[in-house]
């Protein structure tokens, strides 16, 4: 279940009348703060005073609530710690950090929906997972926060019954409302079992590999009639209560772990082979460690080591606090922690309390060097410049085994990365704070700022430095937090084609080529009729680029939306399309006064489903201030083509690309996918033209380009494959804005202020 506003909940029964039933909850929500898609802007650009809006970014104001008693006690060991431990090359990486000697209560870090789960084959612990409903750091999109090892008797007895209330605040919670719904209604209360809070009633038989954790909480409840006897599945029969930030959930004496999960988006991929899953396999561990050793190949290891970058140590989380106006809030405090020094007393007996961390992403979203671009030479592994300052740098290697790096006690942190000096590279540091050494724009880093000019004792295998400044608190120690960048230095080559291709023929991915993936993603959350649209969200950015009427290119972080639609071709005969989006994050424009400016609008970025009455047509339109228009024309083969302009409505360039094809077009390449075993695939343009600058002129004098639509994805040993369609795919774009191909473009309907189409009518 998905809930889009801010609000109070109720708990309602799910009424079934003559039969006996599990109750079953949903929620009655008052709407405080509207989160579902607008038609204005969810925020606004940074600018600095002098209105050039250099160098600046907006605060993190992050808030939060700190899980443990203020001024009890614990301690942490090095082999407890989240992380990497071990030698290398037989390490592993715990994403639980667990704490030793606590004796006190722990509450809920921020609102949101909790499900409970066994904790290992110890009856009498539980696992307690919350999923976030409003997100505590502006910016960074957490998944879950799992406690591990929580006192069961806190919660329920032997006989599965929650507590009365008085036992804990979380208790309390959940009995009020569900003896207040039930006092309401006139009915008896039923007796409050755990199964309504998701945990297994005895004899379960659900296989807890197969299981995901999202599917409790993005179930659709449904009845099953069998041989006329109406029930609900057991793991359906419910639904997940919401419980405020700072709650009280048990009390510890001794041992907990806990694990801060990423959000990568709603939805689960066909056939990964990634061995990790965020299933009940882990949900229900004690403490969980990733070790590359699950893996039956060299590329699953490799996967399972990537999984790392899902994870946010607490300590870290905690340290963010102190970028830009954060509040901790601690129980019985009145005033929230927010100096450096207040957070760091909170922290500090974490034994990665003054640890910094540094993620990066680059091409096709995997990790820094994951593709092995990223090395100086064949015989010269390196891949960067770490030090704390300019003058200390030494060559070292960001991938020892794993997607991240970890620095204790640094009092800065200053890196060179590996670039080929092409004209796109380009970084965007999405988390941590750049020193006023670090020439950027709006903390986008790219042209001059980043690359080096060839010059006496000048390597220009590296970048510019990049300098980052870390919290501090009175006494000089130094804030645990992490560095997240995005970074393109180096053009990606394909070698391996299927079929093959001749070897001189060189695949370079171009901008476009790492953009569009979800391609076989299936949403999680379901429709509930055939008149609802899905959409699924990719929440990894990438770094995309539009040229400028400037002559220049403006750089954007983006996050990427898949849309399933259909049209009316006339009363009876349907066409079901796919459509793949960028969603704006932010931009960074190089435009004078006088030429027209980009849109700075910032997209929805929440997956979801959209609802329509019975007679609507069900068909996808971008949401305003963009629209669709068309224009047809002759194609150099003496063709009629139908092509699609991407529009808004107050004049501004778009800052958006969009690839529309229908969803035939869109299960060939599936199939490809499938056929050849590509994992993490994505859209390959292949122009028609030697050139990707070039474009046709139609009879009409109308700049076109038209590409012809391959997939890139990793094979089984983890190479990059393009694979090629028999039978190609074409799409058309006039303004390298929207690429659509002839059948999507040519059923686009007209938009109505009705939008009542039937049937539908067409441009």
């Amino acid at each position: 279940m998905k809930i889009d506003c801010t609000g109070e909940v109720l708990f309602l029964p799910k009424l079934k009348p003559l039969r006996e039933f599990p109750v079953t909850f949903f929620f009655l929500l008052t709407p405080k703060q509207n989160k579902m898609p607008q038609n204005t802007t969810s925020g606004s650009l940074p600018t600095t005073p002098d209105g050039n809006g250099l160098n600046v970014r907006p605060d993190l104001m992050p808030e939060s609530f700190f899980f443990l008693e203020k001024g009890k006690s614990f301690t942490q060991s090095s082999s407890d710690k989240f992380g990497i431990t071990g030698p290398y090359g037989s390490t592993v990486f715990r994403t639980t950090s667990k704490i030793n000697g606590y004796n006190g209560k722990v509450f809920t870090l921020c609102q949101g929906q909790v499900l409970l789960q066994p904790c290992g084959t110890d009856a009498s612990k539980i696992n307690v997972i919350l999923k976030p409903f409003n997100q505590p750091i502006k910016g960074l999109a957490i998944k879950y926060i799992i406690y591990r090892g929580m006192n069961r008797a806190d919660f329920f007895d032997s006989t599965g019954t929650i507590n009365g209330i008085g036992a804990t605040g979380f208790v309390d919670v959940i009995r009020k409302e569900f003896t207040s719904l039930y006092t309401m209604l006139g009915i008896a209360e039923p007796t409050f079992t755990a199964q309504y809070l998701g945990y297994p009633v005895s004899g379960s038989t659900e296989n807890p590999d197969e299981v995901l954790i999202d599917d409790y909480f993005f179930k659709v409840s449904q009845a099953v009639n069998n041989n006329g006897t109406v029930t609900e599945p057991a793991n359906k029969a419910y639904e997940l209560p919401m419980i405020p930030r700072g709650t009280h959930l048990g009390t510890i004496n001794g041992q907990l772990g806990i694990d801060i999960v990423l959000n990568e988006g709603d939805y689960t991929i066909e056939n990964d082979p990634n061995p990790f899953k965020l299933n009940l396999t882990y949900a229900r561990k004690t403490d969980h460690i990733l070790d590359p050793a699950a893996g039956t190949t060299a590329f699953k290891s490799k996967l399972i080591r990537e999984s790392a970058t899902q994870f946010i140590d607490i300590a870290a989380f905690y340290g963010l606090h102190t970028q830009g106006k954060g509040k901790l809030f601690v129980k019985d405090q009145a005033a929230p922690a927010q100096t450096n020094d207040e957070v760091y007393d909170l922290i500090k007996n974490f034994a990665t309390a003054k640890t910094t961390y540094l993620y990066i992403q680059s091409s096709r979203q995997r990790s820094y060097n994951f593709y092995g671009n990223y090395k100086l030479s064949a015989t010269n592994t390196n891949n960067m410049k770490i030090g704390t300052t300019v003058n200390d740098l030494s060559e070292q290697k960001f991938d020892d085994g794993w997607p991240l790096k970890e620095f204790s006690e640094r009092p800065s942190l200053v890196i060179q990365l590996t670039t080929d000096n092409n004209d796109a590279a380009a970084l965007y540091v999405k988390q941590g704070v750049l020193s006023s050494t670090t020439a950027n724009e709006d903390y986008f880093i790219r042209g001059g700022n980043l690359l080096q000019e060839a010059g006496d004792n000048i390597n220009t295998d590296f970048t510019k430095p990049i300098s980052f400044d870390l919290k501090k608190t009175s006494s000089n120690f130094t804030i645990g937090s992490f560095v997240q960048l995005i970074y393109e230095g180096k053009s990606l080559e394909i070698t391996t084609a299927i079929p093959p291709i001749d070897p001189s023929e060189k695949i370079y991915l171009k901008d476009i080529d790492d953009v569009f993936g979800l391609i076989n993603a299936s949403p999680k959350i379901e429709p509930k009729s055939p008149n609802e649209l899905r959409y699924v969200i990719d929440q990894n950015l990438l770094l995309i680029d539009f040229d400028n009427n400037a002559g220049g290119k403006d750089i954007a972080t983006v996050t990427t939306k898949r849309v399933e639609d259909q049209v009316m071709k006339n009363e009876t005969d349907t066409l079901r399309r796919v459509t793949y989006e960028t969603l704006l994050n932010n931009i960074r424009q190089n435009t004078g006064s006088f030429f027209e400016s980009r849109s700075a609008y910032l997209d929805n970025s929440n997956s979801g489903t959209v609802t329509y009455s019975d007679e609507r047509n069900n068909f996808y339109t971008p949401e305003n201030p963009y629209y669709f228009s068309t224009e047809v024309f002759t194609d150099i083969m003496g063709e009629t083509v139908t092509s699609l302009f991407l529009k808004l409505e107050h004049g501004t360039l778009p800052s958006k690309k969009i690839l529309g094809i229908t969803e035939d077009e869109n299960l060939k390449l599936i199939t490809i996918i499938n056929q050849s075993n590509l994992n993490n695939p994505k859209f390959y343009f292949m122009n028609e033209m030697p050139d990707d600058a070039d474009a046709y002129t139609s009879s009409e004098q109308k700049k076109y380009k038209r590409y012809s639509l391959s997939i890139i994805g990793e094979n089984s040993s983890g190479d990059l494959v393009i694979a090629l369609l028999s039978e190609k795919i074409y799409v058309n774009t006039v303004d390298d804005m929207i690429f659509s191909s002839e059948e999507y473009a040519k059923w686009s309907p007209k938009t109505l202020s009705t939008q009542k189409l039937t049937p539908s009518f067409f441009i």
